[in-house]
């Protein structure tokens, strides 16, 4: 059982688009994804091996097979693409 988490937020920073993209103009967005192809590719190996780089292709961060934490994706409920919505 896991006793703890650590969420990491980072405001403007998404990894693809959400599911009503559509409606904002936003399809195909990834924020991380283009600044890492902007930098030509980023190192965080410590985020890489949380399984960063499982989530979408990201230049310089590999999918690893067995991930040293949990990783995913959130969504915010309310409309809006403000983290504070």
């Amino acid at each position: 059982m896991i006793s703890r988490i650590i969420c990491i937020v980072l405001d403007s920073m998404g990894i693809g688009a959400a599911p009503d993209a559509a409606k904002y103009g936003d399809e195909g967005s990834n924020t991380l994804a283009n600044t890492a192809r902007a930098v030509n590719g980023l190192f965080i190996p410590n985020l890489a091996r949380l399984g960063l780089g499982n989530l979408t292709p990201i230049l310089g961060v590999d999918p690893v097979p067995e991930a040293t934490g949990a990783y995913g994706k959130m969504g915010q409920l309310s409309a809006g693409k403000d983290t504070t919505t």
